[in-house]
């Protein structure tokens, strides 16, 4: 019989037969979502996407997932899934690595949760929200703010929910692991990120940093998003974005939006996201293609975190 794990993450408790040092360990044996070993499905009813390397069938309340020749993952009702392993010369890590993404977004929508594609750190017990195109420096960001003595919240993931009782937006962590790739590192210098023993993947220069010690299990309402954007000019823009702007932004850093295709998933992701560009102040801040991180963290700082806009 193989032995269970208890973990905390995505703003739930998870029980499972795969072992996931990326998640935070928990001690209460209650379940919301479990994870195990097993045969998925043939099929499933729903919209069907395919690619060289993957394959996806999504319904309103499953997700049939295929990672070609390594792995098929069922995703259902919010609390269950299913992994079947094809190639056994595959990495564990590998394995866990898509649960802990495309699996979990599609479990977090089965349960009316968004998940949004954001760093996070609190402030005076609010969340700022850093968002940005890839290779922007969003995680590099995130690093230097951490060095600086800001506490971090989530790394890549947060997840939102609607706060039944005020109408507003919650956020929770994904899990406590912040990733940086290799050339990132070294320009940080920094010995909190000088560990490299845990990659990513076996495949990727990529490395992972955790903070167990300090990741922070509650939920959160979110005051200030930042969207990082690089550009060619000389020095850093910043400009604030409201209502449809402040919407579509937000929309394009929705987590895996492919797998959003039910009316009733629909109404989620707008329910959510019309009300963060409501309550939130939301910047686009615009940084030198070519730009020292210190340099980013200061312009930052002072012209966003510190900064008391509009106020």
């Amino acid at each position: 019989m193989l032995e269970i794990f208890h973990y905390y993450g995505f703003g739930l408790l998870i029980s499972s037969e795969i072992e996931f040092p990326e998640l935070l360990p928990s001690e209460s044996r209650d379940a919301e979502v479990s994870i195990f070993f097993g045969k998925v499905p043939a099929q499933i009813s729903g919209i069907s996407i395919t690619s060289p390397n993957f394959s996806y069938t999504i319904g309103e309340e499953e997700l049939l997932f295929t990672v070609t020749d390594i792995v098929r993952y069922h995703a259902s009702n919010g609390n269950n899934i299913i992994v079947e392993v094809l190639s056994t010369t595959e990495e564990e890590r590998t394995i866990r690595l898509y649960v802990l993404a495309t699996v979990m977004a599609a479990i977090l929508l089965q349960r009316q949760r968004l998940a949004l594609h954001a760093s996070a750190i609190i402030k005076d017990g609010m969340l700022i929200l850093l968002s940005g195109d890839s290779g922007a420096g969003k995680s590099t960001l995130l690093a230097e703010l951490i060095k600086s003595g800001y506490q971090v919240f989530s790394d890549d993931i947060v997840v939102l929910k609607k706060d039944l009782l005020t109408g507003g937006i919650l956020a929770n962590a994904s899990y406590p692991m912040i990733k940086l790739w290799n050339d990132s590192i070294e320009k940080l210098d920094h010995v909190y990120f000088s560990d490299k023993s845990f990659k990513v993947r076996h495949d990727l220069d990529k490395y992972g940093f955790f903070f167990h010690s300090i990741f922070r299990t509650g939920s959160f309402p979110v005051s200030k998003i930042l969207l990082l954007k690089k550009g060619s000019q000389e020095g850093f823009l910043m400009k604030e974005q409201k209502h449809t702007e402040a919407f579509t932004a937000i929309f394009k850093q929705v987590y895996r939006p492919m797998l959003i295709q039910s009316n009733k998933h629909r109404l989620l992701c707008f329910t959510i996201i019309s009300e963060l560009a409501k309550s939130c102040t939301f910047m686009e801040i615009t940084r030198p293609m070519e730009c020292k991180p210190t340099e980013l963290l200061a312009y930052v700082k002072d012209h966003f975190i510190e900064e008391n806009i509009g106020g």
